[in-house]
């Protein structure tokens, strides 16, 4: 495994380096500013999730009723003795997480810069302001753009949630409260199938109307949640970490724990300029950089997919069906799909993350997942079987939700110091969005160029290279203070 060089010990007496101001928070059972804190970073991750796969739905919809003009072929591409071709629905699907691939390291880095509370909420009005002018769109082009402003929202969260939930967590429970955060995915995949299945059985005759509905809807949770996050104080740790406060980080911990605070040790602000936080931090940077790029590659391009896949298997089980009633089947699997294996997966994950470890629980998720790929690529003649076919595929929705999808989202916030912790975490999200962007985008040449078993080793083949990059790069974060597992101070000691 590749280690970070150890740091000297920081200032200050005892504890994690002599950050004993911190021990209140670290020590504290599960209180009501934890429980607030989920409740208001985690309805924007279902928010989140809603409009980034409710996309999936549209790109099948669109395979048949078009609102306005959709180029079927924008760009060509040879592969394996193959033209491949990527169309107008698969930029619209993949537009918005082009902009979440951006969104994490703008958002990220202005949230090392000026802290977690000037910038918390900001990405909220782009998300909300995205998705009610995408539910407006006139135009292929206005659609694909609107799409895009969208992500930069959706990819601002992923830093900014996940780090002020982290610098908020105590150390017995930390990887359960971030997973709790990011389990609310869940929520909001299963939403957007279920708004779409009502729609479908209500209005079946209204596809003008049902399309504009879904994207609107993913504005509400979104507004509901701004006002809150412009409220939240500043965390403690960046307060102290970043800003060099003392009384003010210890005046936090005490109105938040109840404990009175130890500041005897004096806060140093933290002057590391990104190259030498790049210089002391790039095993990790890779490390869950690359790991949650590969992830997202497989779990992004699946999950949009999964429509369209279902709509295709109901061809065959059904000829006689209309269009919409194709749909209508494909929704149902996929929230099948979604009920038994991708919901469970974060939950098992939520459970487990604190006592088995980040780690381990990615090693199993990756390993997992390139069995089932394999299975599934090996033997082509399951993906034709029905309910075989959709136990395997299933399968790797729930090892990818136990593991990686979870633990990528987590460790960037435990890897990296307070003053890189926020920024580490956008390069790691924007990666992966990178990852999934592009999966997005070619998933279904992919699929015509090689056949769905050919995809399917594909994927197995990434989920091998991502097992290894884990084991390589990662090292275990549980039960252990932000400040111990990141080696906080550690680029300032290198600079000396």
């Amino acid at each position: 495994m590749t280690e970070v060089k150890e740091a000297n010990s920081a200032s200050g007496g005892g504890g994690d380096g002599g950050y004993d101001i911190f021990k209140p928070l670290d020590d504290s059972k599960i209180k009501r500013f934890h429980l607030k804190t989920i409740l208001i970073a985690g309805m924007g991750f279902f928010t989140d999730a809603y409009d980034l796969f409710v996309i999936g739905v549209l790109g099948a919809l669109f395979t048949f009723y078009l609102p306005f003009a959709i180029p079927g072929k924008l760009a060509a591409f040879q592969l394996s003795g193959k033209t491949g071709y990527i169309t107008g629905i698969e930029l619209i699907e993949a537009a918005a997480i082009f902009g979440a691939a951006v969104g994490p390291f703008i958002f990220g880095r202005l949230g090392d810069i000026f802290g977690r509370k000037k910038i918390y909420g900001i990405e909220m009005l782009i998300l909300v302001f995205g998705a009610v002018a995408s539910g407006l769109a006139w135009s292929f082009a206005s659609l694909v753009i609107f799409r895009f402003i969208l992500g930069l929202g959706i990819g601002g969260d992923y830093p900014m949630s996940a780090t002020i939930m982290s610098e908020y967590s105590n150390v017995k429970s930390r990887g359960k409260l971030i997973g709790t955060v990011f389990a609310m995915q869940g929520f909001g995949l299963m939403a957007g199938i279920v708004l779409a299945i009502g729609l479908l059985v209500t209005i079946p005759a209204s596809l003008g109307t049902i399309w504009r509905v879904l994207l609107i809807a993913g504005a509400i949770p979104a507004i509901a949640v701004y006002y809150y996050r412009r409220r939240m104080p500043e965390t403690p740790r960046f307060t102290y970490h970043v800003k060099g406060e003392t009384k003010e980080a210890a005046s936090t911990i005490t109105s938040l724990t109840g404990a009175k605070v130890d500041t005897m040790s004096s806060a140093n602000g933290r002057k590391s300029s990104y190259f030498q936080m790049v210089r002391a931090y790039w095993p990790f940077i890779i490390g869950t950089a690359a790991s949650w790029f590969f992830f997202d590659i497989s779990f992004y391009g699946t999950s949009i997919y999964t429509a369209t896949l279902f709509k295709s298997l109901s061809l065959v089980y059904s000829p006689g069906l209309s269009n919409v009633n194709h749909l209508l089947i494909a929704e149902e699997y996929t929230a099948l799909i979604d009920l038994a294996f991708t919901i469970p997966g974060y939950w098992i994950a939520v459970l487990t993350i604190d006592r088995v470890g980040r780690k381990t629980l990615q090693l199993v998720g990756f390993g997992g997942m390139a069995l089932a790929f394999a299975t599934l690529g090996f033997d082509p003649t399951i993906i034709g079987l029905g309910a075989p076919f959709v136990a395997i595929y299933g399968l790797t929705f729930l090892l990818g939700n136990l593991g990686p999808n979870t633990t990528t989202f987590v460790l960037p916030t435990e890897l990296f110091p307070t003053a890189f912790r926020a920024t580490g975490h956008g390069i790691a999200a924007g990666s992966g969005k990178l990852g999934a962007a592009i999966s997005t985008l070619l998933f279904g040449t992919l699929i015509f160029v090689w056949g769905n078993s050919g995809m399917m080793l594909f994927l197995g083949t990434i989920a091998t290279v991502a097992f290894i990059v884990t084991l390589v790069f990662i090292k275990e974060t549980k039960q252990q203070s932000l400040e111990a597992v990141s080696r906080e101070g550690l680029a300032e000691t290198l600079a000396d």
